[in-house]
C-alpha cells in the first residue's frame, strides 16, 4: 500500500521514512494522532501553501548555494524565499523611483526648456537597463552625467561641486583657462544648464541649486553682499574661502553649487567679478527656463 506526503504528494512504500525526502515534512506525524488536531492542521495548511509558492517561483531552477548531495527541504528554502520576496519589493520601489525621476525630468524640460525638441519618443523605465545613468539625463553636447549623479546620490557634496565646475569648464570649452567669460555663460547650452540645476535640486531635496540661489538673489534685488551673507559665503565682515564652506545638508539654503568663484567669495574667476559671474548665470538660467518674472534684477 502506497503513502503520499501530505505537503508535496511524493509517494512512498513501507517502510515510510521519518521525513519526506523531497520537502522535509515530518511523515511520522501523519501516522499518529496528535493531541491538538486543529493546530496541526493549520501547520499542515501553511506547509502546503508554502510548497505551492515555491513551485510557482520555480526555485528548482535556481542554483543552490549548498552541496548538491544535500536534499532540498523547507528549512533550506524558506530563508531564500524571504530573501527573494524582499528583493522583489526593493526592485518595485526602485522602478517606481526611476519612473518618477523620468516623469519629473520630462515634465521639467517640457515646461521650461524652449531649445529642446521633445517630439521624439522617450523610452519608459522598462526600456532602460541597470546602466540607465550612462545615457540620462539629456545633454545638448553629449555629456554623461552618471558620475555626477553618483556623487550627489552619495551626498559627497564637495566632490560633486568640484566635478560640476569641471563639467562647466568642459562644456564651455574653457578647461585650459579654468574660468568662463561672460560670453561663454551667455552661450552655455540650456539643456545642460537645466540638467545640472535639476540634479543638484533633486538630490539635495531643494537645498542646493541655482534655482534656490536665483530666488534669494532676486528677493534681495541683486545685492551680492547680502546674498552672500544669506547663503553662507560671507560671515560678518569676512568673505570665506572655498575650503571653509559647509559641505553638508546643515548648510544654508543655496550654499551650493559654487559657480561664481573658486578660491574666495570676494574674488571672481578670470577677469570678471563674482557678482557679475553669478548675475550672468542667473540671466542665462532665466532665459533657458522662461520664468514668470518679467525682469531680472540688475546688479
Amino acid at each position: 500500500m502506497s503513502f503520499q506526503c501530505p505537503v508535496c504528494n511524493s509517494p512512498y512504500q513501507k517502510p515510510i521514512p521519518e521525513a519526506c525526502l523531497v520537502c522535509g515534512w515530518d511523515l511520522q506525524f501523519n501516522l499518529s494522532i496528535p493531541e491538538d488536531l486543529e493546530q496541526e492542521q493549520k501547520r499542515l495548511d501553511w506547509a502546503k501553501k508554502t510548497w505551492e509558492r515555491l513551485q510557482t517561483l520555480k526555485l528548482s531552477q535556481q542554483k543552490p548555494h549548498f552541496s548538491s548531495k544535500k536534499r532540498l527541504t523547507l528549512t533550506d528554502i524558506l530563508p531564500r524565499l524571504e530573501s527573494l520576496e524582499l528583493q522583489l519589493q526593493q526592485a518595485t520601489l526602485e522602478r517606481q523611483h526611476l519612473q518618477s525621476l523620468l516623469d519629473s525630468i520630462l515634465h521639467y524640460l517640457k515646461a521650461f526648456n524652449s531649445e529642446l525638441s521633445l517630439n521624439q519618443t522617450f523610452p519608459s523605465v522598462t526600456d532602460f537597463d541597470s546602466n540607465i545613468t550612462s545615457t540620462f539625463p539629456l545633454s545638448e553636447v553629449g555629456i554623461d552625467y552618471s558620475s555626477l549623479i553618483e556623487l550627489l546620490a552619495k551626498g559627497d557634496w564637495k566632490t560633486a561641486d568640484e566635478y560640476t565646475w569641471q563639467l562647466i569648464l568642459y562644456i564651455g570649452e574653457r578647461e585650459a583657462e579654468k574660468w568662463l567669460r561672460v560670453e561663454d555663460i551667455e552661450q552655455f547650452p540650456c539643456t545642460d544648464l537645466n540638467t545640472l540645476n535639476w540634479l543638484w535640486e533633486y538630490y539635495s531635496h531643494g537645498l542646493f541649486s541655482l534655482t534656490s540661489q536665483w530666488q534669494i538673489f532676486y528677493d534681495l534685488d541683486g545685492d551680492y553682499t547680502k546674498f552672500c551673507e544669506q547663503v553662507g559665503w560671507r560671515m560678518g565682515d569676512s568673505w570665506i574661502y572655498y575650503e571653509e564652506l559647509n559641505f553638508t545638508l546643515n548648510a544654508p539654503l543655496g550654499h551650493l553649487p559654487i559657480i561664481a568663484w573658486r578660491k574666495r567669495a570676494c574674488y571672481g574667476v578670470g577677469n570678471t567679478t563674482p557678482d557679475k559671474n553669478l548675475s550672468s548665470f542667473f540671466s542665462r538660467l532665466s532665459m533657458c527656463s522662461k520664468p514668470l518674472r518679467a525682469e531680472f534684477p540688475k546688479t
